[in-house]
């Protein structure tokens, strides 16, 4: 694997917008296959939302319940055809436990749901996207309103419940996409409900690779909406999405400031290294 220096020089190597909107015409025909894939795939949807089913969906299968293993395989498939190979080093010590990421890209939800299924926090313009929102829905996200103290605690309490019954609960710490800028600091706020919960607090680093470099084709630019992003990236080449889950915090004696610290410097570790 390629290795940078430290954040800032990682950050530096991120190949810039100039340079993938000049060899878009040279890439565009791999959308012509991908497009009409991703579009098949979708139609195989419907099946896997049939494993949501009450009389089903806690069957067991490879260690987990039958809709979180659907779930998962099926978020897998779609990272493939989207021309995005998943590399996962270290494994989440299972539920319950808090998975706290470094935030780049849409693009990181799918791959967190590929590594395990999991209720992400999530900000609540995304419940009203078309399909995607009640997507979101369906897989448990937790809707929060930016800026909102009430709404935070609201979503602290819930996080805090869905813990304690057992699930995997993710979240973006930054407090938004940071790309080309290296990790960004930690806010604690959100930290408590795994103190709360007595629960593990996992960080989780993700980057996405080509050619030995930082590549931010999966970046939502400014112009673009989700779908003509989704549209860009797969008209480029292929990818690699390198996740590392790194060691479980459980000292929570330490407070939620001290570990989101911590985190931070986990994440930014593997993301410079």
């Amino acid at each position: 694997m390629a290795s940078s220096r430290s954040a800032g020089g990682a950050a530096r190597r991120v190949r810039s917008m100039s340079e993938l909107q000049a060899i878009a015409p040279l890439v565009g025909w791999r959308l012509l296959w991908r497009l009409p894939l991703l579009l098949a795939y979708l139609l195989l949807l419907p099946f896997a939302l049939l494993s949501f089913l009450p009389v089903i969906r806690n069957v067991p299968v490879a260690g987990m319940k039958l809709h979180m293993w659907v779930h998962r395989q099926w978020m897998r498939g779609l990272i493939r055809v989207c021309g995005v190979r998943l590399n996962v080093s270290g494994r989440l010590p299972g539920p319950p436990c808090l998975v706290v990421a470094n935030h780049i890209s849409w693009f990181d939800i799918p791959v967190l749901h590929a590594i395990w299924p999991m209720g992400l926090v999530a900000k609540m313009e995304i419940r009203g996207w078309p399909l995607i929102g009640r997507l979101a829905e369906i897989a448990g996200t937790i809707f929060i309103q930016r800026g909102s103290q009430e709404s935070r605690q609201r979503v602290n309490r819930r996080m805090a419940a869905r813990l304690r019954r057992g699930d995997i609960i993710g979240v973006f710490p930054e407090g938004g996409i940071s790309p080309e800028r290296g990790v960004q600091r930690f806010h604690a706020r959100l930290f408590g409900s795994a103190i709360r919960a007595a629960v593990p607090i996992v960080p989780v680093a993700i980057r996405y690779w080509r050619d030995g470099d930082l590549h931010d084709v999966v970046v939502l630019a400014p112009g673009l909406n989700l779908y003509s992003s989704a549209l860009r990236m797969l008209s480029y080449p292929a990818m690699e999405v390198q996740v590392m889950i790194g060691p479980a915090l459980v000292e929570h004696a330490i407070g939620r400031d001290a570990l989101a610290r911590q985190s931070q410097q986990i994440v930014s570790a593997f993301y410079a290294s």
